[in-house]
């Protein structure tokens, strides 16, 4: 680590201008939605607003496609989860919601070689929308502002070509580095299956311990945390990203208890949303526990403003069930790691 690092960070290699367009592309939403009063729609505009963490670095020339099929995919979620919640969020429709948007992330990010991995944004998208209780009545309009916001989104994710065509801008900025190989085949490997099938698993029994120990709310949250720590086959393996993720999530619990404390003004709420969301991509490209510390009041921030809510039950909810999630996680691991060196073992066997 250079002179410009601290425990890992290193400030000449910040992403402002992704941290800039996420900042975008969920704020201005939020603000017209605040200006019209209709709040009740913010949960939908943040996830549709997700659209803007994709591409990061590609070539425009990808870029595109990336955004529009991440678009795509998460608009499908919110409808799905609005559909899902008007029918009363049964658990055998929420089920196959869930199945469809991991196995959709994981083919996705092995055909795309998307940044971020896996279906943590979908699955989110789905589960947040599909859990809050929801009048049959505003069904087109959180389709209207989702779509609205996925296309704000892309254009916002695009419009680095455009600046790129003002001589004085264009020689400044350097040019996208990433060039992700996309092969439809790269999908089809025994690897993705394993990876769907546990991911699909460790999910459900996430669910399933957090509603039958029933020891806080938004029981989803578990679910989340299984799909955000196992976004690559590798993490199947690993105890690193579970650390990171819970540790940095109960450090942001206690940030969030300390900007959401009382009773908080919307307006206040769409800043410290704005914040969050600009620290997170500036920090999360070189260390995921760091910007989970802001990842958490973002996600509370997200779902709850426009709806009444108890913060401090949500703080208290976001950490247990983060725990949970995480504990799932370690017992996958630990099985994984052991069926691999028995595997290994039998193979060195048989070759002796």
């Amino acid at each position: 680590m250079g002179a410009s690092g601290i425990r890992g960070i290193e400030f000449n290699k910040l992403d402002w201008r992704a941290a800039t367009r996420a900042a975008v592309s969920t704020g201005v939403p939020l603000i017209v939605l605040a200006s019209i009063d209709r709040l009740d729609l913010a949960i939908y505009a943040s996830f549709a607003a997700f659209t803007a963490l994709y591409g990061r670095n590609e070539p425009y020339r990808q870029r595109w496609l990336t955004l529009l099929l991440s678009g795509a995919v998460l608009l499908a979620a919110i409808v799905g989860g609005v559909a899902t919640s008007i029918a009363g969020t049964p658990t055998w429709l929420a089920g196959i919601g869930l199945s469809l948007v991991i196995t959709a992330g994981v083919l996705l990010t092995a055909i795309m070689q998307w940044i971020p991995m896996g279906a943590i944004f979908f699955t989110f998208a789905y589960l947040g929308t599909s859990v809050r209780p929801t009048d049959p009545a505003i069904f087109w309009d959180a389709v209207l502002v989702a779509a609205s916001v996925v296309a704000f989104s892309f254009a916002v994710g695009m419009s680095g070509a455009l600046l790129r065509r003002i001589p004085a801008l264009g020689e400044r900025v350097p040019d996208p580095n990433r060039r992700p190989h996309r092969r439809l085949r790269q999908a089809i490997t025994a690897e993705n299956g394993w990876m769907i099938l546990v991911t699909l698993l460790a999910a459900w029994a996430a669910a399933v311990i957090a509603a039958t120990l029933d020891v806080a709310t938004h029981h989803y949250w578990a679910v989340v945390t299984v799909t955000a720590i196992f976004s690559a086959p590798s993490h199947l393996f690993g105890f690193e990203r579970i650390s990171h993720r819970v540790v940095g999530t109960l450090v942001g619990v206690g940030l969030a208890a300390a900007l959401y404390g009382g009773e908080p003004h919307p307006i206040y709420v769409i800043a410290v949303l704005l914040l969050c969301t600009f620290a997170t991509e500036l920090v999360v490209g070189q260390h995921y526990g760091f910007a989970l510390a802001f990842i958490t009041p973002l996600a509370i921030g997200a779902t709850s403003l426009g709806a009444p809510s108890n913060y401090e039950v949500l703080f208290v909810a976001r950490a247990r069930e983060t725990l949970i999630g995480g504990l799932v996680c370690l017992a996958v691991v630990y099985l994984v790691r052991r069926w691999r060196r028995r595997q290994d073992t039998t193979a060195i066997e048989v070759v002796g």
